[in-house]
């Protein structure tokens, strides 16, 4: 079967030739005059500028023209290029995950993107994406093998519209909400900013409203902060809520189906063989109500728009099916004498803080309001990073089995296990300090395969079983 991609491609190519229109560009710079005589030299001039307009057009049409794909039962070959010709081939056993993209606005012109990828490529970005039909992307998925519904996994746990409330509220943040309102201002049209701009106004009388009201014992500018970053927040929730909405999964020995989004409905058909590793992601809150969201490594699935997220939010005793109950009995742990080797970094924040707090008259201008606020605001964080460390303490370790790998650290505030077959173990170092020298202690990283980098470390472990955990994983690998 031979096709191309949906005329909508032409665009693309068109894009990339833009440049061009600086020629036209400056040449009404220069001739254009606010009087007839201008008006008349660039009317005169304009076939140039239709010109380049042409060329970019045809050019845009010529690349899409000699542009083809080839589809067999076996594989995959996309052909392009005018001049210098380059051929792709993909062969359908090799893909890890394909992806099927319906887009709101691409519904009208029964466009879809695909994303094709497997174990190789680059970083985070698909091996072959196409942008088709409907009926010609159909025809490339029906060639991948799928989820077998007489062998299906039956009591595989669903995710109802609680379980992506949850899953949205735990993994949005205000960082997240101001990177979107800021892409937002700098790729959105006059129009949309228009529109943004309008609501920022209301927001700010209404926050004016709230500060007055509520707020007016701390520094305005402290509480305009604070209420932005709610208000980033509110926007990375419902953007979490529209992308993971009408979430259903469904799954075999062999192939996982995927589907989730309303503006942007996303398919995902995954090959098990190929998935690197599985991690459980938690906070403390999910940690202490026995919930969990489930995430995979695997080429493809988990691209810059949204988290490798096979369930979003499940019980923990549900993690069974994924090779842990997530109770698993760790048998290399931290020692309990390694305390500070995880709440060093936070308990020397806070007395760093109450240091500067208790100064603050001698310190630049003496506003003891102010610097109260600050110190509250340093002191939440911190006390919260104290608890989860000193929780991490308790929780990390790591279990090797016959067959797979059983880690548990933290990151940030985030709880980690993370199950993967020992073969996929890429890299296991022993890192000591000064202190962990004296102590016999050290830490175990350990790097898993995967398009992205994936470390994983556990601190505070005797050092003698780093070297047997090291020396395991070595034996694995030769």
């Amino acid at each position: 079967m031979k096709f191309r991609e949906h005329r909508l491609r032409i665009a693309r190519y068109c894009a990339k030739n833009l440049w061009l229109l600086l020629f036209p560009l400056f040449r009404g710079i220069t001739v254009l005059k606010f009087d007839l005589s201008g008006i008349y030299r660039w009317v005169k001039g304009a076939w140039l500028d239709i010109v380049v307009i042409l060329v970019i057009l045809i050019y845009g049409y010529i690349q899409w023209r000699f542009s083809e794909i080839i589809l067999t039962d076996k594989e995959l070959r996309r052909k392009k290029g005018i001049i210098f010709r380059t051929e792709t081939l993909m062969p359908i056993d090799s893909i890890s995950s394909a992806a099927v993209e319906t887009l709101f606005f691409l519904i009208p012109f029964k466009a879809v993107n695909i994303r094709l990828d497997t174990g190789a490529g680059f970083y985070k970005s698909a091996d072959m994406k196409l942008l088709l039909t409907k009926k010609e992307a159909e025809e490339i998925m029906k060639r991948i093998p799928d989820v077998k519904k007489e062998n299906s996994i039956k009591d595989l746990p669903k995710s109802g519209a609680v379980s992506i409330i949850l899953f949205s509220f735990f993994f949005s943040s205000g960082f997240s909400g101001a990177v979107y309102i800021a892409a937002f201002f700098l790729k959105g049209g006059d129009i949309a900013r228009d529109i943004v701009s309008l609501a920022f106004e209301r927001v700010t009388r209404q926050a004016e409203m709230i500060y007055t009201s509520l707020l007016s014992g701390i520094p305005k500018a402290a509480a305009m902060t604070a209420l932005f970053f709610v208000a980033a927040w509110l926007v990375s929730f419902v953007k979490n809520l529209l992308m993971y909405a009408c979430f259903s999964i469904s799954a075999d020995r062999d192939f996982i189906n995927v589907a989730f989004g309303i503006l942007k409905r996303c398919r995902h058909r995954i090959r098990i063989l190929h998935i690197n590793y599985i991690d459980l992601r938690q906070n403390l809150i999910m940690k202490i109500g026995g919930a969990v969201a489930v995430n995979i490594s695997c080429p493809g699935y988990g691209y810059d728009s949204h988290f490798p997220v096979l369930l979003p939010m499940s019980r923990e005793k549900k993690a069974e099916l994924f090779g842990t109950d997530g109770k698993d009995e760790m048998k290399y742990r931290p020692v309990w004498t390694s305390f500070f080797s995880y709440t060093g970094a936070p308990l020397c924040g806070m007395i760093l803080t109450a240091l500067l707090y208790h100064f603050s008259d001698y310190i630049l201008w003496d506003d003891r309001g102010l610097w109260k606020f600050l110190a509250i605001a340093a002191y939440i964080p911190l006390g919260w990073f104290i608890v989860v460390k000193t929780a991490a303490l308790f929780i990390s370790g790591i279990t090797i089995y016959s067959d797979r790998i059983v880690l548990c650290s933290v990151s940030g505030t985030i709880f980690h296990t993370v199950i993967a077959e020992r073969r996929n173990a890429a890299i296991v170092q022993i890192k000591q300090n000064i202190i962990q020298q004296i102590f016999r202690k050290c830490s175990v990283v350990i790097w898993f395969t995967g398009e992205t980098p994936a470390r994983y470390k556990v601190k505070g472990l005797w050092l003698k079983d780093g070297i047997k955990i090291s020396e395991m994983l070595k034996c694995n690998n030769m």
